[in-house]
């Protein structure tokens, strides 16, 4: 079995997603890794006030602040608009239910994860 490659902390994806992270109020955050096992698995963690604690797992550091986001960001409200609040990293094409929905979207030009109401 190949163990795949992790992405690269320069990649902008995970940067705008680590971003991402702090804007959610996070006070510290952090990428861990085990290796336990095949296959290697990478941990995104957030700590928030009264140590309240998240994390997303993944098999590279990207999806692994993803799936962080995910919990974070979906389901949750957008403070700017009050609609329900998603996150992807698509950006070309329609969002299903964008009227209903604020997505946060990876902007590959801005390098950033902008909301729908933006």
């Amino acid at each position: 079995m190949s163990q795949e490659e992790p992405h690269l902390e320069n990649e902008p994806l995970f940067l705008a997603a680590v971003d991402l992270v702090h804007r959610t109020g996070a006070r510290t955050f952090s990428i861990r890794y085990s290796d336990d096992n095949l296959p290697i698995v990478w941990m995104a963690v957030a700590e928030y006030e009264e140590n309240r604690w998240d994390a997303g797992a993944g098999t590279n550091p990207t999806r692994a602040v993803m799936r962080l986001l995910d919990q974070l960001i979906d389901g949750g409200t957008c403070k700017h608009c009050n609609r329900p609040a998603g996150v992807t990293e698509e950006w070309i094409g329609g969002m299903p239910l964008a009227e209903a929905i604020c997505w946060y979207r990876f902007d590959p030009e801005t390098k950033k994860f902008r909301r729908g109401c933006e």
